[in-house]
């Protein structure tokens, strides 16, 4: 736990102080513009609790603001989350346990995993204190994700039955030459290194999160490959410019995947991030209202083999 916070904290420092990387100013017409919402309800496959509340993260992004109390930033959180109609979120992260005493019924808990005991981890889930294995990240140690030193989590993933998540996709511009994240590879984002792994563990229930951007080819190839494969478009959805995430996305529901492909936020900062994420999709042009509400939920609640009557309180809320 101790590195994963310390990779993220330097993930979105790195963010802020290269925040000129990004489209600079487009979450600030974001953020003037009227709100969006939906007529059904989100699932957000990829939520996080931690406060970072260290200097340069309270900082504006590109127009962002972050809150700069724990308490304000728990406030605004929950805020987003009922604005947007999220009904669910997939959440990691150090205050998880608080929030579940907040909205039990929407917070499904989530243990980042990587490094951590896998008897431990094994105790966790069958005792229910956990219900999906995420944000898992050996990306930022140097590791690929087939890596062999990473079977005993396949196996146990697939041995309980519990959702996986794994990071495939962007760290911060530069992140090689940031102290703490010399041994982040762009190349280890490639969703082809997971190929092996899939096939040793057939039945793990696996989503790669941010989509693997930037390798979108390679992406569908997986997707093609491997039918029990889905993805998330976290991150991807609000930090890239508006026309670059609706690139990728249109290819990927093109190629005929729009029924694998599951909304997240990836936000534990920023929640103004939820409201730029949710309205990059429903400005999709060539996406119908049927295929924006299969990512915003049907796609997921199938995924996490949501009950009929969960399904049903949720469409109702």
């Amino acid at each position: 736990m101790a590195a994963y916070l310390m990779y993220k904290n330097l993930f979105f420092t790195c963010i802020l102080l290269l925040g000129s990387y990004f489209a600079v100013g487009q979450h600030v017409e974001h953020l003037k513009s009227k709100d969006q919402k939906t007529k059904f309800p989100i699932i957000d496959m990829h939520f996080h609790s931690d406060w970072w509340g260290i200097p340069g993260m309270v900082e504006s992004l590109s127009g962002l603001k972050a809150p700069r109390t724990r308490q304000a930033f728990v406030s605004e959180s929950f805020e987003y989350l009922k604005r947007y109609r999220i009904v669910r979120a997939v959440t990691d992260g150090a205050y998880t346990a608080d929030y579940q005493k907040i909205s039990p019924g929407l917070i499904i808990p989530a243990h980042a995993s990587f490094g951590s005991p896998i008897d431990s981890l094994r105790k966790w889930f069958k005792n229910g204190n956990y219900a999906v294995m995420g944000e898992f990240e050996p990306q930022y140690a140097g590791i690929s994700p087939g890596d062999s030193s990473l079977e005993p989590y396949y196996a146990l993933a697939e041995e309980l039955d519990v959702p996986l998540g794994i990071h495939v996709g962007l760290g911060p511009p530069g992140a090689p030459y940031i102290k703490g994240m010399a041994k982040y590879r762009m190349s280890l984002s490639n969703p082809l290194l997971l190929e092996d792994v899939l096939v040793r563990h057939p039945n793990m229930r696996l989503y790669v999160m941010h989509a693997g951007w930037p390798f979108l080819d390679e992406m569908v190839g997986l997707l093609y490959a491997h039918p029990q494969v889905y993805i998330d478009i976290a991150v991807i959805s609000w930090v890239l410019p508006r026309k670059e995430f609706h690139q990728y996305l249109q290819r990927l529901v093109e190629a005929g995947y729009g029924k694998r492909i599951m909304y997240g936020s990836d936000e534990m900062q920023w929640a103004q991030s939820i409201k730029i994420s949710v309205e990059n999709i429903l400005s999709a042009s060539f996406m119908t209202k049927v295929q924006k509400e299969d990512i915003f939920y049907n796609n997921a609640a199938r995924f996490l083999r949501l009950s009929k009557d969960d399904i049903k309180k949720d469409k109702q809320q």
